[in-house]
């Protein structure tokens, strides 16, 4: 197999991401770490995608990328150095994503325990992105 271009930028945003992701936790009643997510399946779309994560879930939404960042972005709090400066490091992570992904979705799966995944297309065909999870009562 002959190396391509998007071979190395599919590594480099993998490094991205994990520099980002490290210590990060996503704000909720159980402030979750963050994790990477890959489906290498090229012939899946947001929406086929989408439909596979939530097959075995009795709710799932398919929602903007920016619904993911907005409870964080919408907090004061999180900008403080108190709240750890949260919403700095979500811009960040948020610009790794729109840098090396394309049409960049988020994924809600359940009802109380909601696994998050914000997924986008690599230019190798990957969905790649993250994954956490919330609880909402």
């Amino acid at each position: 197999m002959e190396l391509q271009p998007h071979h190395s930028d599919f590594v480099a945003c993998l490094t991205a991401l994990e520099e980002a992701i490290a210590g990060l936790w996503y704000p909720s009643e159980t402030d979750a770490p963050l994790a990477i997510a890959i489906y290498a399946d090229p012939n899946l779309d947001a929406t086929s995608l989408g439909q596979q994560l939530g097959s075995n879930a009795d709710t799932y939404q398919h929602q903007p990328a920016d619904a993911f960042f907005r409870p964080i972005f919408d907090n004061f709090y999180w900008s403080t150095p108190q709240g750890g400066q949260l919403t700095q490091r979500y811009r960040q992570l948020q610009e790794i994503l729109q840098t090396h992904l394309e049409d960049l979705h988020l994924y809600r799966v359940g009802t109380v325990d909601v696994n998050l995944y914000l997924l986008g297309r690599h230019a190798s065909g990957c969905h790649v992105g993250i994954y956490t999870h919330t609880v909402e009562t």
